[in-house]
């Protein structure tokens, strides 16, 4: 939810269409199991009338993204997601340890070279 206020900045708007078409964006989302990993996220998509959740996040941004990473508490979403013409990659996103950090960022750096 924090990137969504600085994308809907009007000056923004045509720099980031040109951008988006030349990059590969992915995100990784931060709700797992219909729970924010940290912060206010899940809570505001159930203030907002929305069933919170990794699908949530990722058809708030589809027009955006290239990629997302979701958890493998998500996996059943995999196809409502793929369905939303983003490619998608299920893995534990949870980064309770430096080796789940570590983890994590290898499989997105690989992700992103799959997707580009």
């Amino acid at each position: 939810m924090s990137i969504d206020p600085i994308l809907k900045v009007f000056s923004l708007t045509p720099t980031l269409s040109q951008w988006e078409r030349e990059k590969v964006i992915v995100a990784v989302s931060p709700i797992i199991g219909g729970q924010a990993v940290k912060g206010p996220a899940a809570k505001m998509y159930r203030e907002l009338g929305m069933e919170p959740s990794a699908f949530a996040v990722a058809n708030h941004y589809h027009s955006l993204l290239t990629g997302f990473v979701m958890d493998n508490t998500d996996a059943q979403l995999i196809e409502s997601v793929r369905g939303l013409n983003i490619q998608t990659h299920v893995t534990n996103t949870l980064m309770k340890s430096l080796e789940n950090r570590r983890q994590l960022a290898i499989e997105t750096l690989s992700f992103i070279k799959e997707v580009a």
